[in-house]
């Protein structure tokens, strides 16, 4: 059986390899293929082949200029994954699960993956007044959806723009501009038409740092039906308890994070760096 670990597997030899050759290079600034080699215990024809497999992956970068290899941003995104995984489990999900419980209607948190607004985790399981059963990996339009419209209006202003130009290349998107200011001033945004019957009612969740603005960890949002409940009424009701579920995530992401993850972010240049 695919499944029966009562045999020792034989590790894929080739990956541990390619691995190593990551931890070689990783923290350096640029490496050699004899380098690589020397450090990763492997020939040099197999640093080699490794090294040129690793820039097909995208992981690695050649530099002609002095031919030496280094790690791209994929490998620091591997990283970071794994790091919200870990904050979004541990630290976001229990206060999420305990809105969920305590105002009945399905409670997401969503984080912007490239262009992507992807569901982290959601109550829909337990929520007795889901419509659609959304689980982890569902995504919303960038820039019809409240969630999509508050990451892009507390996004810095320059990941704001290439989001922007993003729209204006997808037939029927027009320019927020003037929608994202408005959302920045209410702390706040509605879905643009409801999805399913169903609107999310959807603040950010905020990250200090310095430089170009804050960076937008994710978005929190409560899904409703307006039949059974006007906007008015979840603004009055829903909102208050919505952003301070944001301000507990925060604090929840700020305690678990590394304390790297408390200093601002600068790239070589000065600016903050564009997580994508």
């Amino acid at each position: 059986m695919i499944d029966d670990h009562s045999e020792p597997v034989r590790p894929i030899r080739a990956l541990l390899r390619g691995l190593e050759a990551l931890r070689a290079l990783n923290g350096q600034d640029g490496m050699t293929v004899t380098e690589v080699a020397e450090r990763a215990r492997v020939p040099r024809t197999t640093a080699y082949r490794i090294l040129e497999t690793l820039c097909q992956g995208g992981f690695v970068i050649r530099d002609e200029m002095d031919d030496r290899y280094r790690p791209t941003l994929a490998v620091t995104n591997l990283a970071e994954g794994a790091q919200n995984e870990a904050w979004i489990r541990e630290g976001a999900w229990p206060l999420i699960a305990a809105l969920g419980k305590q105002i009945l209607w399905p409670v997401g948190i969503w984080t912007l993956t490239g262009s992507d607004l992807i569901l982290r985790a959601a109550t829909d399981r337990t929520s007795p007044l889901a419509l659609n059963r959304l689980t982890s990996g569902a995504h919303l339009d960038l820039f019809e959806s409240g969630a999509g419209q508050v990451v892009q209006a507390f996004e810095t202003s320059h990941k704001r723009n290439l989001l922007e130009e993003i729209g204006l290349h997808r037939q029927g998107h027009t320019s927020l501009k003037g929608q994202l200011e408005d959302i920045r001033t209410r702390g706040f945004a509605f879905d643009a038409k409801p999805i399913g019957g169903e609107i999310n009612l959807a603040v950010p969740v905020l990250r200090p740092s310095a430089g170009d603005g804050p960076e937008v960890l994710a978005a929190v949002t409560v899904r409703f039906i307006r039949s059974a409940l006007s906007d008015d009424r979840a603004i009055g009701e829903l909102l208050p308890k919505l952003l301070h579920l944001a301000s507990d995530i925060r604090q929840a992401y700020l305690e678990f994070a590394p304390p790297s993850a408390h200093a601002p972010r600068f790239s070589a240049g000065g600016r903050s760096p564009e997580y994508v």
